[in-house]
């Protein structure tokens, strides 16, 4: 009898060592990405853009860039827009060839042609980019859109706007404005 109980005992102790030595351990989770913040260097990329080739932000150091991520779906991007395009237009009056706005779109579908009607639809004349696989959004470790990195001429972050901006808001252009 104790036999018996001593063979099924190393035979279910069998079973389970060999369940457990065969487990995959868990895979670890990724440590959490840190936002950019102020004072962190802007990560370079390089995107398509709707009507200007493959615009490289590295050939664009030494300027003011205002890099703006959102979609075609999304209804706070459609507010913004609009005032995107007083900004884009009285900073390249003001300060020609030293701001330059990136419109980085995180659309996946019917893009271009999508991207292209809206900004059309919202008579948008600034360089629209095309991040469809959302490689450039994840190295910036955007929240959502629209998201917005201003980036000093020293290639440093110098404000993020989480969310729809008013870029007509005087406080607000006059940040901006301070970089130049």
């Amino acid at each position: 009898m104790y036999k018996k109980i001593a063979i099924i005992s190393v035979l279910v102790l069998s079973v389970v060592a060999i369940y457990f030595a065969t487990q995959k351990p868990e895979p670890k989770e990724a440590p959490v990405k840190k936002f950019l913040e102020k004072n962190d260097p802007y990560i370079a990329f390089a995107l398509p853009s709707l009507n200007r080739g493959v615009i490289d932000t590295k050939k664009l150091e030494g300027k003011v860039l205002f890099i703006n991520f959102w979609a075609t779906w999304c209804e706070s991007c459609k507010v913004e827009m609009p005032s995107m395009q007083k900004l884009y237009d009285k900073f390249n009056k003001k300060y020609p060839n030293q701001f330059k706005m990136l419109a980085v779109s995180i659309d996946t579908q019917d893009v271009p042609l999508t991207v292209r009607m809206y900004a059309l639809n919202l008579k948008l004349k600034f360089p629209i980019l095309l991040d469809t696989n959302g490689t450039i959004k994840d190295k910036y470790n955007t929240t959502g859109v629209p998201e917005t990195f201003i980036v000093d001429k020293k290639g440093k972050i110098f404000k993020t706007y989480i969310g729809a901006v008013d870029w007509n808001d005087p406080k607000v252009y006059k940040k901006i404005e301070s970089l130049f």
